[in-house]
């Protein structure tokens, strides 16, 4: 609620009280995978009010924290598909903050990542929406970075199929003329 009244320092103080908790809960009882997943989320929420306020250096070190917890428990379990997507998604918001330092290079790096994640999920499940649009999501990063308009295009064609198949949630409906503008269609 502080973060989204807009006061990140409080905020920020509450974040780290749950992240102090989560830390002792984690430590207590290192192979309790909810702990582990939920002092990951708490390196997360320190990570995005850092952002917020202007701290990257701080934030990336925070998502960092959080992607080497989401690592173990993926490499735990590979048929885990939400600790592979929570791995995909520490890659991307890794990424983005690279990509906002002006770190090109590391934020390519960490997006490929991601993205062959989240294309090994939607490869597995073409019927998942969350999984589809999470590779939608992924090339648009990559086209971000690299200029490469074909990413652009693929992100287009998955929002079409999607859409056809009827599994295109009406919020993104916008997507499809966003990517084909995007695209140069």
């Amino acid at each position: 609620m502080q973060r989204a009244q807009g006061d990140l320092p409080a905020a920020l103080t509450s974040y780290r009280a749950s992240l102090a908790i989560r830390e002792r809960l984690a430590k207590a009882d290192p192979d309790n995978a909810d702990w582990q997943s939920g002092l990951s989320v708490s390196h997360i929420k320190v990570g995005d009010v850092q952002v917020a306020q202007g701290d990257l250096s701080a934030a990336l070190t925070s998502y960092r924290a959080s992607h080497a917890i989401r690592e173990r428990l993926a490499n735990a379990d590979p048929s885990n598909a939400q600790w592979q997507r929570d791995l995909s998604e520490s890659h991307h918001w890794i990424g983005d903050v690279q990509h906002a330092q002006g770190d090109l290079p590391a934020a390519l790096t960490s997006y490929r990542a991601s993205h062959a994640i989240a294309e090994r999920l939607a490869k597995a499940d073409p019927g998942n929406a969350q999984w589809q649009r999470d590779l939608i999501v992924s090339y648009v990063k990559l086209s971000d970075v690299t200029g490469d308009k074909m990413y652009e295009v693929q992100a287009l064609e998955i929002a079409r199929a999607m859409q056809k198949r009827g599994i295109l949630a009406p919020g993104d409906r916008w997507m499809i003329e966003n990517l084909r503008r995007r695209a140069g269609q």
